[in-house]
């Protein structure tokens, strides 16, 4: 958080003494200075946490996600309220009926400082539910913030979007939406 203090004071100088012609570039500018510095160690434990999720979502392990949370975890699912703490994603994942098939991530991307990560990545689920055991896939992408206390990463936040929605070859069925616990 320093250095992005510190990238934001001198962005506001040079932007007052350039008469605001960076104004367009501040948030790049401030990328380049602040979120380059995620050394490739972090990158490979931020790489095995969401590879750990993902496997534990195949799993059924839901529980097993939250050892991968910081306390205040917050869950941002498409269409419906955001779930905040461990205590509601405990419960929302505890209670939730869709079985995760397969996930298929793709341009997964990395970025962040010492303190602070973010990973962006695109996924393929599938899935079932309780009341209908047809294999169907959600298309979408997820967006979280990890961040970094006393040497270990921790998820804070889990954002993701559905852009479609797929059958699979054979059925000719769309899938319903996915539940807010199935977050890949």
């Amino acid at each position: 958080m320093a250095e992005f203090v510190s990238a934001h004071r001198d962005l506001l100088l040079y932007s007052g003494a350039t008469g605001g012609a960076l104004q367009a570039m501040g948030a790049s500018a401030i990328h380049v200075r602040c979120m380059d510095e995620l050394t490739k160690d972090s990158v490979r434990e931020i790489e095995q946490i969401h590879s750990n999720w993902i496997g534990f979502e195949v799993a059924g392990e839901g529980h097993s996600l939250m050892a991968l949370c910081a306390d205040d975890i917050e869950l941002w699912p498409p269409n419906a309220q955001p779930l905040l703490g461990r205590a509601a994603v405990s419960a929302q994942m505890a209670h939730a009926t869709t079985r995760i098939h397969d996930i298929e991530i793709t341009d997964r991307r990395i970025r962040g400082s010492n303190e602070i990560a973010y990973l962006t990545a695109s996924y393929k689920t599938t899935f079932s539910s309780a009341e209908d055991s047809t294999p169907r896939q959600a298309l979408g992408s997820h967006l979280w913030i990890l961040r970094k206390r006393a040497g270990t990463w921790a998820v804070i936040l889990v954002s993701w979007s559905l852009w479609g929605r797929a059958a699979i070859s054979g059925t000719g069925q769309l899938p319903p939406l996915p539940r807010a616990g199935a977050t890949s």
